[in-house]
């Protein structure tokens, strides 16, 4: 296994967010805002998890939380890439192929995911299927799949508030709404399962 230190992961998360602003797309100032404290926030999220679930190490949690989303290095839309797809190949580069495997994961909740109910960055979306299709699951990978839908740009919140702040924001279309929502309250259950506790208490959230 290869994972980076803590202070390797604090200095590439600086540095994703440093070369996307060199970019001719960078981030506006509220976008770079909120992308901190998402990212950030899932990494506590996902510790806080692991700790209570023994076979789990809340270390590794947080490198892949605090990563999860490095593929944001480039503007989607603008450059017709899909950021699951380019962390992972970045990630590969710097050596970290577990935190490049989360890159993909954390995106596809339903495995046997429809790729038509992507319409963007066609060829990363099918690169992405191969990908998964490839592997099983394991409980990094829910984990972080789980820690990612309980928060919406730095604010911790319930899994129904961050289906819908996904519609909000994105052309989402109802199959693949239902779908997520259903696979991510399945993992919610599958981790209280594990740890022996409510989710949304460990978290402090409300359940609205």
């Amino acid at each position: 296994m290869s994972l980076p230190s803590k202070q390797e992961a604090l200095a590439f998360f600086e540095y994703v967010i440093a070369e996307r602003n060199r970019s001719p797309f960078p981030f506006r100032p509220e976008w770079e805002k909120e992308f901190r404290a998402h990212c950030f926030s899932v990494a506590d999220i996902a510790a806080k998890i692991a700790s209570q679930t023994p076979y789990l190490n809340s270390e590794r949690a947080y490198l892949s939380g605090l990563l999860h989303d490095c593929g944001r290095i480039k503007d989607e839309k603008s450059e017709n890439v899909f950021h699951g797809w380019t962390g992972y190949q970045l990630m590969k580069k710097q050596g970290w192929d577990e935190i490049g495997r989360i890159s993909v994961t954390h995106c596809f909740l339903d495995k046997d995911f429809n790729p038509e109910l992507y319409p963007q960055a066609r060829q990363d979306i099918l690169h992405c299927k191969d990908y998964i299709s490839d592997i099983e699951y394991d409980d990094y990978d829910k984990l972080l799949q789980l820690a990612d839908m309980m928060n919406d740009r730095g604010k911790n919140c319930s899994l129904q508030y961050r289906c819908r702040s996904l519609t909000e924001r994105y052309p989402v279309q109802e199959e693949f709404l239902t779908t997520h929502f259903r696979c991510a309250e399945n993992l919610r259950l599958y981790f209280e399962a594990k740890c022996d506790c409510d989710i949304y208490q460990l978290l402090n959230i409300r359940n609205e």
